[in-house]
């Protein structure tokens, strides 16, 4: 269990009948975030305005500064209008509106009842279409754009997108200008809900002038075509005066070069080296880019005016304690007399929710209820309200302590190894007076006729004297009031109660179960996983009744799901665990779509920015595990087929292990494509020049690895990586690969700790193995040890015992150098981390940071013979004398389990849509399986190492 997990989960409830999928973010544990245009919500507080860095104090309203980039990579020739929207990431929302079972591309959504009119138009001569994610793009033909430039975007409010984009369409037409738009009403909404991407959201279309002239003429005409129209300010671009046209110069083709170790969008410095086209939550334009007179005047008339604005409210902003696209969270100190204070920030026409209401109005809902509520101790004390420039604010009481949310991740027994039965104990005390405070906090509210309406984990707030505070009214409402609440997190909210009070009966409910089995958004896709965890809690010492009354308060939503989700219910576990493997291999493969060109098999959101083709979350990965488990695959060779063709299609950036061209090289070599492999590992050696760095997942080690092939010997550029990675660990500056920026197996010096133990295994040079010892001890500088000497990753606040970027993943690294020599540190290594990863509860099933990662590196580690898993219980509840953890992690995989059309199936890692991909879903959990099963020592693909070194230096043989 991560640190900061469960984390908050928020869906925006659609308003429509129930049986709708619904469209919302996921703010659960992913990756940290696929190579896209955007990348929010970001990592830097949503400051819009921003503070200074020294003085606290809110800046203007933009930010003049400009970046220097720092990247020398010869650019690829353009392909105009043809742009980076395939493999760019929509907004978090979009992937789970096109089908209630998996994730899916916004392209797949029905909506056909909010299709804008000129989506259904057809250009007129002269002019050609396409559409990409839901993106629909008019382009004139005979027309050559340039590379990139200074592009506008138009961005209004909902109501007004069907004439306003009749209004572009016109523009465009007359003056043969580029351009696209969202195709439909539920699209923009998803584009501009509360947690959009910060830097992209409100954009309903995008207009790409050929060149200045064109640029002037958009701005002026259709600028004053569009006045008096209204919607999101767009962080990322600078507003043409006071309508809505706002600019930026970046990529109008499609380029690509590499920031860190993940490809990108790119742009072309004036000597056609490639950089990162930004686009964040501020407005900057790079130092070299060309700028207009009239744009530079423009720049320099909103300078003077933020210089002469002398209006800042007496706060200074200390810390971002929470960002979205509505805007921020702030706690500032009040300047007249040193008071701490919370800043609640609201952005107009933007951060909608699924009524599509803005935050403005969330914001004055929230007013009204604290008003309402003055005097209570379980609510924050309003303080004032403000305006600053465009948005505006309420000062709340800053309440000490931390969100229950973070004192489940910090005290639930069960993330711990070997709890006692005083530990249970004690935490059941802690949780039952929390949940009893609760209760009564929620009636003292109701008795003044509010119903709270978003009760979840995060909202709720300890004091360092255990006293609890119910935090974030936006979605408060009058119990006899006709409102609807339109957020709301999964695991505590249901569209099939809507009004009154039930809304916080059922999710105390929830929260009841939550503090103990944190999972209850598993049961968004199947409600009948409500009896599954009700059965985990069973751990705990609770009172006599108090799962009945769970599953009484839970009984009014419990009816029959809506049609799409009646394909999935809870999984009847089997003891055996060859029965297990072959339903789940049968599932995987019966929810393959070769008729589609973007994705395989449904996965995480992860996949759309790569054609759905890699080995993490696309392709490539299923079909490892499909041919490495030997389960039964007779597609075998068609699918293989599609993955060389949807290779052939990835940007030569794309060249990850994990993410990219290498880890397909490697399987198709693997699978006896040896010329479809050859022309995928020609492809990623001209790519070397690009600024990788030297991770397993996406840089250079991963790409090594894939060079370093069965039965050959290595490469002399699998070699020149082996000396670059050497040389950057003893302080050579000649070709530098820049430092992880997070440590691990797949991210950290672990990876690059392997590749260079299998360059030692390959050419049997001893220095290969003395470079690995000293990756792996640098991955070891980022660790630390708990009060039991359980090792884990030290990241921030979180400690992590993961296979990704964990202690698994470090340990794993650790039993490959054993092989070549005992070391006793590399022993303590994998003795301690047998230890911590020996935990009943993890939040997500997964390989890459789940329980599946987990157990495959439980069964590298155990020295015990193998075993086959005995379940006891129908989900996986294991004896306190169950031999060993191997088998304790493969039972309780049934508390993640579905039943999907008859088969086994897992959530991925939103927990709210089934996926079957190798990083999170379906595939990797099969491979764990296997490995458990007949202790492979397999843990992710390619890691297994030759039998045997050649004296001469060649690979003789491959495992």
């Amino acid at each position: 269990m991560r640190a900061n997990s469960p984390r908050t989960r928020e869906i925006l409830v659609h308003t429509g009948p129930p049986d709708v999928p619904v469209p919302g973010d996921i703010r659960c544990p992913l990756p940290d975030g696929p190579p896209t245009p955007t990348t929010g919500p970001g990592r830097t507080p949503n400051l819009a305005p921003r503070p200074d860095a020294s003085t606290g104090r809110l800046p203007p309203r933009w930010n003049q500064s400009r970046r220097q980039r720092q990247h020398t990579e010869p650019p690829r020739t353009p392909n105009p209008f043809v742009t980076a929207a395939r493999f760019a990431m929509p907004t978090p929302g979009a992937f789970l509106i096109a089908d209630p079972v998996h994730v899916d591309s916004p392209a797949y959504v029905a909506d056909t009842a909010s299709r804008f009119p000129l989506a259904d138009q057809t250009p007129p001569d002269g002019w050609r279409v396409a559409e990409h994610g839901g993106w629909i793009m008019w382009h004139p033909t005979h027309t050559q754009l340039p590379q990139q430039g200074w592009k506008v975007h138009v961005s209004v409010n909902l109501d007004d997108a069907a004439d306003v984009l009749d209004l572009v369409r016109d523009h465009c037409v007359t003056h043969r200008v580029a351009f696209k738009f969202q195709r439909s009403r539920r699209l923009a909404l998803v584009n501009n809900e509360k947690y959009a991407h910060r830097a992209g959201s409100g954009k309903l279309a995008a207009l790409y002038p050929a060149d200045d002239t064109a640029l002037r003429r958009v701005l002026d005409d259709l600028g004053a075509r569009l006045a008096g129209y209204r919607g999101p300010y767009v962080l990322s671009d600078l507003r043409w005066h006071d309508g809505p046209l706002y600019l930026r110069y970046g990529g109008f083709a499609e380029l690509w070069c590499v920031d860190g170790d993940q490809p990108v969008p790119a742009v072309a410095r004036p000597d056609g080296t490639l950089v990162p086209d930004r686009r964040e939550p501020v407005f900057t334009v790079p130092d070299w880019a060309p700028v207009p007179d009239f744009v530079a005047e423009h720049i320099a008339a909103v300078a003077a005016v933020d210089a002469q604005t002398d209006d800042e409210p007496p706060y200074r902003i200390e810390e971002a304690l929470h960002h979205s696209n509505a805007g921020g969270v702030y706690r500032a100190t009040d300047l007249r007399d040193g008071r701490t204070v919370v800043l609640r920030e609201a952005r107009p026409h933007a951060g909608l929710d699924g009524a599509g209401t803005d935050a403005l109005t969330r914001l004055r809902r929230e007013e009204t209820m604290l008003r309402r509520l003055a005097g209570l101790d379980c609510v924050p004390q309003l303080l004032d309200r403000l305006t600053w420039w465009e948005h505006q604010f309420l000062v709340e009481e800053h309440v000490d302590g931390d969100t229950l949310q973070h004192h489940l991740a910090m005290r639930h027994p069960l993330i711990h190894p070997d709890p006692t039965e005083q530990d249970l104990t004690d935490y059941t005390t802690w949780a039952l007076d929390v949940i009893d405070q609760v209760q009564a906090a929620l009636a003292r509210i109701h008795a003044r006729g509010v119903v709270f309406g978003d009760l979840h984990t995060a909202n709720i707030m300890i004091r360092p004297d255990g006293r609890i505070v119910l935090v974030d009214f936006e979605q408060a409402y009058l119990a006899d009031e006709d409102f609807t609440p339109s957020l709301g997190d999964p695991g505590f909210a249901t569209p099939r109660i809507r009004r009154g009070t039930a809304v916080d009966t059922y999710a105390l409910a929830c929260l009841r179960l939550a503090v103990f089995v944190p999972l209850t958004p598993l049961a968004a896709l199947s409600d009948d996983k409500f009896d599954d965890l009700l059965t985990i809690a069973r751990r705990f010492p609770l009172p006599p009744g108090y799962l009945d009354r769970i599953r009484d308060d839970l009984r009014t939503a419990l009816h029959p799901p809506a049609p799409g989700r009646r394909r999935v219910t809870r999984h009847q576990w089997s003891a055996d665990p060859r029965q297990l493997i072959e339903s789940l291999a049968a599932g995987i493969r019966a929810t393959a779509t070769p008729h589609r060109t973007d994705r395989l098999f449904p996965g995480d959101p992860g996949q759309f920015p790569h054609g759905g083709a890699t080995l993490a979350h696309g392709a490539a990965g299923i079909i490892w595990a499909l041919v490495t488990t030997g389960v039964d695959y007779p597609e075998r060779d068609e699918h293989l087929d599609w993955l060389t063709r949807a290779a052939r299609r990835l940007p030569a950036a794309h060249l990850g292990l994990y993410d990219g061209l290498a880890g397909i090289a490697a399987l198709l070599d693997r699978t006896g494509r040896h010329d479809d492999a050859d022309e995928l590992l020609d492809r990623c050696r001209t790519g070397l020049h690009h600024r990788y760095g030297p991770g397993l997942h996406s840089g250079l080690a991963g790409i090594g690895l894939a060079l370093l092939r069965p039965g050959r010997p290595a490469p002399d550029d699998a070699l020149h990586i082996g000396d670059r990675l050497a040389r950057t660990l003893t302080g050579d500056t000649t070709q530098p690969v820049p430092e992880p920026t997070r440590p691990g197996l797949l991210h950290g010096w672990s990876g690059p700790a392997t590749f260079l133990t299998r360059l030692h295994e390959t050419t049997g040079d001893p220095a290969w193995l003395r470079a690995a010892r000293t990756a792996l001890r640098r991955d070891l500088q980022h660790t630390v040890r708990d009060d039991n000497g359980n090792l884990h990753v030290r990241d921030g606040a979180r400690r992590l015992f993961y296979l990704d970027e964990g202690s698994a993943g470090i340990a794993v690294t650790a039993h490959t150098l054993l092989r070549h020599g005992e070391r006793q540190w590399l022993r303590d290594i994998v003795t301690t981390v047998r230890r911590t990863i020996d935990v009943e509860f993890v939040l997500l099933p997964g390989l890459f940071h789940g329980r599946a990662g987990l157990l495959a590196t439980a069964a590298l580690l155990t020295d015990d013979p193998p075993r086959r898993a005995t379940p006891h219980g129908p989900v996986g509840l294991v004896r306190d004398d169950a031999p060993h953890h191997v088998p304790a992690h493969l039972a309780r995989l049934a508390w993640h389990a579905y039943a999907l059309d008859g088969h086994l199936a897992f959530p991925g890692d939103t927990l709210l849509r089934i996926s079957t991909d190798l990083a999170a879903g379906g595939a990797g959990i099969l491979s764990a399986m296997h490995a458990a099963l007949h202790r492979t020592a397999v843990t992710l693909p390619f890691l297994d190492a030759p039998t045997h070194v050649a004296p001469t230096g060649h690979l003789l043989a491959a495992s």
